[in-house]
């Protein structure tokens, strides 16, 4: 017999049939495994989409509305618990009682008192005129000492026929100073006596006080005649 069939009739080892199975087991677990990792590298990645969106915006703050300002709470009105005092009725006037005067006698009265008042009117009028006259005659003699002074400082200019008058106004203090200018209100004809009167005027500064201060008038009215004595 050749060595091929020698082999062929020899009888198997024990146990070798039982690793033969679990190598070829083996072996096709490996390729199993080979092959599906191949497929699972090979497999096309699946498309991931992504949208963009723009940025959501931030809402509004929301607005705080101020809190209204507390009204002013009215003053509890307290019911008028005092009763008001009911007003005093008014007395009524008495009727005066008829006049028992007889009217003769009352005619009588009437015309008495009408005499007295035109009596004290009569007194207070004299009383008046007195006042007046003595006031006059106080004015008078005032300035009568005034012209009396202007007179003496006349400058007697050419020749004047007549005795022609001026009238000037003029303005005093208290104590006789003359204050501003002499105002002609009347001429004498002549403008060179008119001249000399002024500066008479102006030269009798300050001129006489009244003797009683009482009439003392602040403007006066003065009639100069140069050529009474």
């Amino acid at each position: 017999m050749n060595l091929a069939g020698g082999l062929l009739l020899r009888p198997e080892e024990p146990g070798k049939r039982i690793s033969v199975v679990m190598a070829l087991t083996v072996h096709l677990a490996l390729a199993a495994l080979l092959i599906y990792g191949v497929h699972w590298q090979t497999a096309p990645p699946e498309t991931i989409e992504v949208e963009l969106v723009r940025s959501i915006p931030s809402p509004a703050p929301e607005r705080i509305e101020p809190l209204p300002e507390p009204k002013p709470v009215p003053p509890s009105i307290k019911p008028d618990i005092a009763l008001k005092t009911a007003e005093k009725p008014k007395p009524v006037a008495k009727p005066e009682p008829a006049s028992t005067m007889n009217p003769l006698e009352w005619l009588k009265s009437e015309t008495e008192h009408l005499v007295q008042q035109k009596q004290v009117n009569a007194d207070q009028q004299r009383v008046n005129n007195i006042k007046a006259r003595q006031t006059s005659a106080a004015l008078a003699a005032w300035t009568d000492k005034v012209k009396a002074k202007i007179r003496g400082n006349i400058v007697r200019v050419g020749s004047t026929t007549g005795n022609p008058e001026a009238i000037y106004e003029i303005t005093l203090l208290p104590d006789g100073s003359l204050v501003g200018e002499p105002r002609q209100k009347k001429s004498t004809g002549n403008p060179a006596l008119d001249g000399a009167i002024e500066s008479a005027i102006l030269k009798s500064s300050p001129l006489p006080k009244p003797d009683d201060p009482g009439i003392f008038q602040r403007v006066l009215e003065l009639k100069v005649r140069p050529f009474e004595e």
